[in-house]
This record gives C-alpha cells, structure tokens and sequence, in this order.
C-alpha cells in the first residue's frame, strides 16, 4: 500500500526505495538519484499509517538507510510534496485530522507539566548547545540582512531589531519571558541600562544565566529566577518572550496573553516573538511532540489573534519573518555535522542522528511546509509608540 500510495505523489526529484525484499521502486523525475533502503517489513507498514511519527524513527533506528544522496536531501523532498502524500493515502489523512481536532489534548503544560516538559530538551547536557549556537547562545531565529552574514552578528542584529521595537530607555523596568542563557536580558541591561528580570523554567539555563550576569558585572540591573510566568506579580514597561510561546500550548493562549496583559504598566509595550504556522491551524509533529518538544505546539496567526481580540488587547504591530530561520538552522545544522564525533561521544548514534533530523526537519519545514516566525508588538495603549516604524531601524 506505500508503494502504491507513492506512484501517485508528484516528486520534484527521483526518489528510488529498495524495499525489504530488496526490490526496487522508482519515483518521481529528475537529475538527483536519492536512494533508500527500508529494512524490513515493520517499517513499510508504519510509513504508510503515520510517516509524521515513523520517518523520524525510522531514521534513528537505522530501519531508513541512505545509500545515495544525504538525509538533507531526503527531508527537502518529503517535505516538498507532504501535503500530496496525505492527499493519496486515505489512512494517514484521517488521522492528521483526528489529530487536528484533538490537538488542545496534546499538550498538557500546567505547572508542574510545564516545567516537565521544558527540562526534557533544555536541561540536556549544556556543552551540546554550545557546540552549535553562536558564542551568546541564542537559540531561537536570528535575523539576517543577507544569506551571507555569520551566525553571531544575525543574532546581535535580532537582538538588536528587538531592543529596537521596544524602545527601552534606563528607567524602565523589563521581564524577560523563557530568558534561556540570558543573552537578550544581559543586552537589554547593557544597551538600555533598564532593570531586568528573566525567568525561565530550566535549572541549567537559570544557573548559567546566573552566573553571566555576576561575570558582566550587572547584578544591580539584572536578575534571573527559577519560576513560571503565571507567578509574576510586579508591573513592568517592557515584556520581551523570543522563542516560548511555542511551549505555551493553546489550551493556555488566553491565560497567557491575559497574563503579559496584565503585567504590563499603563505606558507598557510587549514583543512576542514565536515561531508560527503560515496555514490554519494543525497539530504538532507527534516525533517532535514525543521525542524533541514535548507539550508544544506552533500556533497560526488566527490562532493568537482570535484570543487578543475576545481580550481587547491592542496589537500594534505584526512582522514576520519568513526565511530567517532557515538560515539560522543551516548554520546549526553545520556545526552540528562538524561536531559529530563529539557529539556522539556525548550521547551515541542514535542521539546524534535524532538531532540531525531534528534541525533539518525544521529548517524545511520553513523551506516547504509554510512555518514562519511572528515578531507581535502589544502596546496597553494605543499612544505608547511612535505613529510610524521608523523607529525600529535606528
């Protein structure tokens, strides 16, 4: 049933399948020959009921070997024709819809559960991010003026842009939500001479946030604490959230932007800044939900503004970016390849090919599938900033 299902998927290159009886199936048309070996049975039948979940398996558990071509390759071309896959294959179509309309289900992050599901990837071993983010670790999208600039100076340029949108000036209080390793805060403090605040879920991110401010001789101006968002009870001028949003979960969207809301002082302005869906609204991954971020979910715009709207909550200004984070995963994704003994030393094999896939995953899902990233601006008042953008490029 794959093989037939795949005869009527328009490939934008050749795809040949040797399957576990060592035939051999051809697909598609094109210059590039990519072929796979899938190695037993088990595999074929879990491809064709949920590739969503089992091609990201797959692949870890060496059941999908590559034998021409690379795994880069082989996700630009699944992603690229998706959608016709789940058009032809009746099956997997009826679950992406049951999953669809289940999704508020899948992702449980109240208190207790949230801080769960945040230590699963952010609290793994410190030294395998600093393999592959740029020297302030930042891990969410950088901000390129062209393809051709390094990976450090697209994130000072997104900090940069985010400060900008802002305007943050020395007498105002900031809270920085989901902090990370605190290299927005600390630049926030640096730039501005604001008091910060950054809260975050992970111990180790709290620790080396810690620690950088004590060595930037900044703890005056800034803080960091171990705590949930929906803890805050001060009021601030400035609310900044890059790049956790997308752990929120939609069931708590209302909470969420009725919480920053409120936080906010009657002068007070909030970025979010979220990786989000180009489309109407679908479910997460379920390999991403189970094996990268469990509880996510990427929200579509209709998804966030349905919400500010029902709270009269004044969106000032909306950017997105489109191939940003492309740009910011290819750089990832090759400090990840020129780190791979050290990171298989690290984990082992199956780590290492399951963040592979993970970085390429999502760099094409910018490429292919319609993800994007929403830079939202909300303001308490509609006077709190100037009339026109000017200002954010300064």
């Amino acid at each position: 049933m794959l093989y037939s299902v795949l005869k009527k998927v328009n490939f934008k290159e050749q795809l040949s399948i040797i399957d576990s009886n060592n035939n051999i199936h051809v697909f598609g048309k094109g210059k590039n020959n990519l072929r796979i070996r899938l190695t037993n049975k088990s595999i074929e039948r879990k491809l064709f009921r949920n590739p969503s979940l089992h091609f990201g398996e797959g692949y870890m558990n060496k059941e999908i070997l590559i034998e021409e071509g690379s795994i880069e390759e082989l996700i630009d071309l699944i992603t690229s024709c998706y959608d016709d896959f789940i058009q032809h294959n009746s099956i997997f179509k009826i679950y992406e819809n049951f999953s669809g309309y289940f999704k508020i289900f899948q992702q449980l992050n109240e208190l207790v559960k949230s801080k769960q599901n945040v230590s699963h990837h952010y609290d793994l071993k410190e030294d395998l991010y600093k393999l592959f983010l740029d020297k302030d670790m930042q891990y969410s999208c950088a901000y390129f003026h062209n393809e051709n600039i390094s990976l450090d100076q697209a994130q000072i340029d997104k900090k940069n842009h985010i400060i900008n949108k802002l305007q943050i000036s020395e007498n105002m209080k900031v809270l920085d939500i989901g902090c990370g390793w605190g290299g927005m805060a600390i630049e926030i403090a640096k730039q501005t001479g604001a008091t910060v605040k950054g809260i975050t879920l992970s111990e180790n991110q709290f620790a080396t946030a810690s620690k950088r401010a004590q060595e930037e001789g900044l703890s005056e101006k800034l803080h960091f604490e171990l705590q949930d968002y929906r803890n805050e009870n001060k009021n601030y001028d400035r609310i900044v959230s890059v790049g956790m949003f997308e752990h929120v979960g939609i069931k708590y969207f209302r909470e969420y932007l009725k919480k920053t809301y409120d936080l906010l002082k009657d002068s007070g302005v909030f970025l979010l800044h979220t990786i989000g869906q180009r489309g109407v609204p679908t479910a997460t991954s379920p390999w991403i939900r189970k094996y990268i971020f469990p509880g996510g979910y990427i929200p579509s715009l209709s998804d966030i503004i349905h919400e500010t709207e029902k709270l009269n909550i004044n969106v000032t200004d909306i950017e997105i970016l489109r191939l940003h984070y492309a740009h910011t995963l290819t750089h990832w994704y090759k400090n990840v390849q020129k780190n791979k003994s050290q990171i298989i030393n690290m984990f082992d094999e199956r780590f290492y090919r399951m963040w592979e896939f993970y970085l390429l995953a999502s760099k094409y899902s910018f490429v292919n599938m319609g993800n994007v990233v929403f830079q939202i601006q909300i303001s308490k008042n509609i006077n709190n900033l100037p009339l026109t953008r000017n200002y954010m490029y300064n």
